[in-house]
């Protein structure tokens, strides 16, 4: 697992990383549970580097795993841009990021938990996955499978085929029946661009 936090440089664009290994006992461990085990063990075997982005990730093109209408709260999102653009990160009572995400083998960025907290960055201008602080999940390959990512489903995932998770999203604010939804946004551009009519209104009525 890493943490991974803007770290400012006339340099360049540089990223504080802290990394730490969760070692897991037996195979029916799943990926909220490295998380769990993560913040558990935060601080005492974390290894913290600095490093250049040699590659660029537009937020754009990051995969959502909800559509419009599993964003629940957009005076949250509002509340989230001012934090921003007041020079605050948007992090958990820990100090620790909201945004989390996998990769997968074909270098698909997902992002399991945190949308308000990335749409909010992405309302306040950020651009790239190095400007907001974040968790990433990776094997010792560097990537998750499709298998590892159906769990983000829960109980749906049983009706899943592997790669089916492309063409779907869920929604936890929905009754049970409705949960599991067809995907309408693609990426959290074509989500971003959904949400911003909606912004726009509520911020110009307050």
């Amino acid at each position: 697992m890493k943490l991974i936090y803007p770290y400012k440089s006339k340099d360049g664009n540089l990223t504080r990383i802290s990394s730490l290994k969760v070692y897991l006992r037996n195979k029916s461990i799943t990926i909220y549970d490295t998380v769990e085990q993560f913040e558990k063990e935060l601080g005492s075997k974390i290894k913290e580097t600095i490093k250049e982005v040699k590659k660029l990730v537009l937020l754009r093109e990051i995969i959502n795993l909800h559509n419009i209408n599993g964003i629940k709260s957009m005076n949250q999102i509002r509340t989230m841009v001012k934090q921003i653009k007041s020079g605050k990160d948007i992090l958990s009572p820990r100090g620790l990021p909201n945004i989390k995400l996998v990769k997968t083998k074909q270098s698909e960025w997902i992002l399991f938990d945190g949308h308000h907290s990335l749409l909010s960055y992405m309302i306040a201008g950020r651009t790239y996955l190095h400007e907001v602080p974040h968790f990433v999940i990776e094997n010792e390959s560097g990537y998750v499978n499709d298998k590892e990512i159906l769990i983000f489903f829960g109980i749906h995932s049983k009706i899943l085929n592997d790669s089916d998770w492309r063409k779907y999203v869920i929604n936890w604010q929905a009754p049970k029946e409705g949960q599991l939804c067809k995907r309408e946004q693609k990426n959290m551009g074509e989500l971003f661009n959904s949400i911003s009519v909606f912004y726009n209104r509520i911020f110009y009525f307050q």
